[in-house]
């Protein structure tokens, strides 16, 4: 049966056929466009709160401060000379729980949004890849051909089931040691002086 008017006609392979100028009609990939709400829920359940940070906020000016100069590749003198405090300070705060917790949560931010760029940039370039996969099941050699169908079964859920053998054992015992930090960490003020 034919398509009436401007309806696209579908071919028995499933190519769809625009009927105004007889161009193929490429698959639109649709992707759900969340309510404001559901928008403003996900923004306000990925931001931290304030008792999610890894030291109380008037500690955190100074892991900051410490960590950013770090990551720049200042070493602890320098560090201890421009803050006005103690090298002994800068390196038991590089030691603190909290300080190595921010440093982790920062890198970690960055890898991921380094990896989110990637992973845009392959979901870009997937429908090609995967029309070079379909392509090598036409292949003259036989190896291809079998090696390109075991990886779009693979791909499409149909892989043979992975069986892990674990086995644990434990010698000794478990030891918990609680470590008290040798100082408080310091405060620095970094409200900028004003100029008049």
């Amino acid at each position: 049966m034919l398509p009436l008017g401007t309806e696209p006609l579908v071919l028995a392979d499933g190519t769809t056929i625009n009927p105004i100028d007889g161009t193929i009609v490429e698959e639109e990939v649709l992707v759900e466009v969340p309510t404001a709400i559901d928008a403003q829920r996900e923004v306000v359940s990925a931001r931290l709160r304030i008792s999610d940070l890894p030291v109380p906020p008037d500690q955190m000016n100074t892991l900051s401060v410490i960590l950013s100069y770090s990551l720049q590749g200042v070493d602890n003198n320098d560090i201890a000379t421009l803050l006005h405090i103690d090298e002994d300070w800068v390196a038991d705060i590089k030691q603190s729980d909290g300080y190595k917790e921010l440093q982790t949560t920062i890198i970690k931010n960055i890898i991921d949004s380094d990896l989110s760029d990637v992973r845009n940039l392959f979901v870009q370039h997937s429908r090609g890849a995967a029309g070079v996969m379909l392509g090598l099941l036409d292949s003259k050699s036989e190896s291809t051909r079998g090696s390109a169908a075991k990886d779009i079964l693979d791909r499409a859920g149909h892989r043979p089931v992975d069986v892990i053998d674990h086995r644990h054992t434990l010698e000794g015992g478990l030891v918990i040691q609680y470590v008290k930090p040798s100082k408080e960490v310091p405060t620095i003020d970094i409200t900028p002086e004003k100029e008049f």
